[in-house]
């Protein structure tokens, strides 16, 4: 039993009833820096000072004879760092029968959790970039989409003009769909439902950039658009707003770039608030 829990390549501890150290396998040691110590027969706690009432709580619990676990916990190090760890904790039986300590497994998966925080911020990101939000003005807030609208790319941009809506208590949002290439049954009730939710939040819907071609497409599938203002181009569109939502007059960069081809007011709606720099 000794060598097994002290050759394991799992991180384990055994410990009494008074939570002190019987056996501690050395991937234990390693991962908490405990390499250099004796432990055996030193409490837990003496070790390990700062921690939370909720894990001796857990160790109460497996004395009396529970089972638990968990797949992520925070761990706190006496450094004031922070370490997250997978643990299970069982009680452990002496030959009598009676509960003689707990049995500690653990894997600390700090490295992974912040694996997992980075590709979260980077998907949200991705997402900003997918659909980029530019405010017009504190009322006027501009989509300019680009390729194909599917419903995850709807759903993602719905919850991102929501937010919008409500952060900046916006009245006019202009949805621009001159750079998505076509519209079939799904892309045009994604955006039909993107523009329903907005309007449930007070604010007025303008879809700009309809090409002849989408407008044929548009019908023919017998979307509804009741409700859902329409204009040919972002120029158009700006007018409105700036019109519907007084105090909302479009910026030069903006407006240079709604009187530009497409792929030009693509670009410059991108950067419509980015700081220039002189010449």
């Amino acid at each position: 039993m000794r060598l097994f829990v002290t050759y394991t390549p799992a991180a384990v501890a055994m410990l009494d009833r008074d939570m002190r150290y019987v056996l501690a396998s050395q991937r234990w040691l390693t991962d908490y820096g405990l390499s250099d110590q004796e432990i055996i027969g030193r409490s837990h706690y003496e070790l390990f000072p700062d921690i939370p009432e909720s894990w001796r709580a857990v160790h109460r619990r497996s004395l009396a004879g529970a089972s638990e676990g968990s797949e992520e916990d925070p761990f706190p190090r006496s450094d004031g760092s922070v370490d997250w760890v997978r643990w299970k904790i069982y009680p452990w039986h002496t030959t009598s029968g009676e509960i003689g300590g707990v049995i500690l497994f653990t894997e600390v998966i700090t490295e992974r959790k912040r694996l997992e925080d980075t590709l979260r911020k980077q998907a949200k990101t991705l997402q900003e970039l997918s659909t980029p939000i530019v405010p017009l003005s504190q009322a006027v807030l501009v989509l300019p989409l680009v390729g194909v609208v599917d419903s995850g790319r709807a759903q993602q941009m719905m919850q991102h003009l929501l937010d919008k809506v409500v952060e900046r208590q916006a009245r006019v949002a202009i949805i621009d769909i001159t750079g998505v290439p076509h519209i079939d049954t799904h892309s045009a009730a994604a955006l039909v439902q993107v523009a329903r939710a907005v309007r449930l939040l007070g604010a007025q819907v303008v879809l700009t950039g309809i090409r002849p071609e989408v407008s044929r497409a548009i019908v023919g599938l017998g979307i509804d658009l009741a409700g859902i203002v329409t204009r040919r181009d972002l120029q158009s569109g700006i007018a409105f707003a700036t019109a519907t939502a007084p105090g909302a007059a479009p910026s030069p960069a903006l407006t240079h770039a709604a009187e530009g081809n497409g792929k030009t007011r693509r670009v410059e709606v991108l950067k419509a608030d980015a700081p220039r720099t002189p010449g």
